[in-house]
């Protein structure tokens, strides 16, 4: 639980500091974002293309176990790589991509739960970030837009994506 601890810690202490600034209140864990948690595991999963089906539930399983003995990213790299076989830089690349897309999914739950719309989408501004990111680095987009962002995807949640959504709230 550790690691779900961090990730869910430093999720709540990104959006607390955005919303402190306008008098709101992020929302702290409870069991919803427990559930919210297993949800996006289960969906960002499930879009792992190059895993067989019969791998899926495996891999949530290896992904969320990993999570909650709080062994990071290089232990969930090393638990998929025993568990399914899979070579290390494969490993990686999942236990790395899982991890942004479940902080970036929390962070965007916290800011509309605290009364977000819409965010500023931001980019690393390095050498490594893709094209698409570059144009959408500085504009705002509306959270639940299935139109918006990387093709209705907020940041953190394409793959390997570093970017991040900082939150607007409307007084």
């Amino acid at each position: 639980m550790s690691y779900v601890h961090s990730v869910d810690t430093f999720s709540y202490k990104n959006i607390q500091a955005q919303t402190s600034h306008v008098g709101l209140t992020a929302i702290e864990h409870n069991s919803t974002i427990d559930d919210y948690t297993k949800m996006k595991i289960k969906e960002n999963v499930s879009l792992i293309k190059s895993m067989r089906s019969d791998f899926t539930e495996r891999l949530e399983k290896t992904i969320y176990q990993s999570i909650n003995d709080g062994g990071g990213v290089g232990s969930i790299a090393k638990a998929l790589t025993k568990t399914t076989q899979m070579t290390n830089n494969h490993a990686a690349l999942i236990a790395n991509d899982q991890t942004g897309k479940i902080l970036g999914q929390l962070d965007g739950y916290r800011a509309q739960r605290a009364g977000a719309s819409k965010y500023i989408w931001q980019s690393m501004e390095d050498a490594r970030v893709r094209p698409k990111h570059q144009a959408l680095d500085g504009t705002v987009q509306i959270y639940e837009d299935p139109d918006g962002g990387d093709d209705g995807m907020q940041p953190g949640e394409p793959i390997r994506c570093r970017c991040v959504a900082l939150s607007i709230f409307d007084l």
